[in-house]
């Protein structure tokens, strides 16, 4: 039995092209904000009363 060549179509992009999701409520896990360290930076994302995204540095 012959097995089929897997076909990658236009549309598709490879996985590891894809950038990773997450949405902000697995980010936040109920608090209105956190705090992001990036090298020796801090960066705090903040959810407004309008359910607005705000990053501050």
């Amino acid at each position: 039995m012959q097995q089929a060549a897997a076909t990658t179509s236009s549309r598709t992009r490879p996985a590891e092209l894809e950038p990773r999701r997450l949405s902000s409520h697995e980010l936040l896990r109920g608090d209105r904000r956190i705090v992001i360290e990036h090298g020796e930076a801090r960066y705090t994302l903040l959810l407004t009363r309008n359910d607005k995204l705000i990053l501050v540095k």
